[in-house]
């Protein structure tokens, strides 16, 4: 994870003391977990409410969001795949969304399947305090976050089977194939 995301972690924490953490340990080398920790034991972290995994089969890691009160999008870049699977099963997933590409799928999917503006509030954050309370709200007001996954569940199939999609990648392929190019030239050419 990167370190500006251990504020958001330990933030979340420190506002919710009752708030249990799981995370993926750091795969890579002992060493780097060990850096990891100590990185939110300096930001303030309560490592006694944290879980470290390691990496999870795909059928154990959906029981994970399955069985998740609030999931929560890394910063600055975010989610893709887990967040499509969280849309699929309806949880609240908490974003801020990143000046580049890879921290904005989040924000592209919550926006563009229907939610409704008070689910978008709900799970979209502005700055780095709001995505902490935005994540004790949803892990703390049961009506709110049956509310949140009611709508997440009621739009998920509106993330799939999108024609505006097909067309918009016909669209560009066409635009950028050498074949529609060529007819173009030729089609320019008899204009001449």
């Amino acid at each position: 994870f990167h370190p500006d995301f251990d504020k958001f972690v330990c933030g979340i924490m420190k506002k919710d003391p009752e708030g249990l953490v799981v995370m993926h340990r750091e795969d890579n080398a002992k060493s780097n977990q060990i850096v990891f920790q100590k990185r939110l034991e300096g930001e303030g972290c309560d490592l006694s409410r944290m879980t470290f995994l390691d990496v999870q089969p795909h059928h154990r890691l959906l029981a994970l969001y399955r069985d998740a009160t609030v999931v929560l999008d890394s910063y600055p870049a975010g989610g893709d795949t887990t967040t499509r699977e969280v849309i699929e099963m309806g949880k609240p997933l908490v974003t801020l969304p990143a000046r580049l590409l890879g921290g904005r799928w989040s924000l592209g999917y919550l926006s563009n399947i229907g939610l409704k503006e008070s689910t978008k509030k709900a799970l979209i954050a502005t700055d780095a305090e709001n995505y902490v309370d935005l994540a004790v709200n949803l892990a703390n007001d049961d009506t709110l976050r049956q509310s949140v996954e009611d709508d997440m569940k009621a739009c998920a199939p509106n993330l799939f089977r999108r024609q505006e999609a097909v067309d918009a990648w016909q669209e560009m392929f066409l635009e950028i194939s050498p074949y529609q190019q060529c007819q173009l030239n030729t089609a320019q050419k008899g204009e001449l």
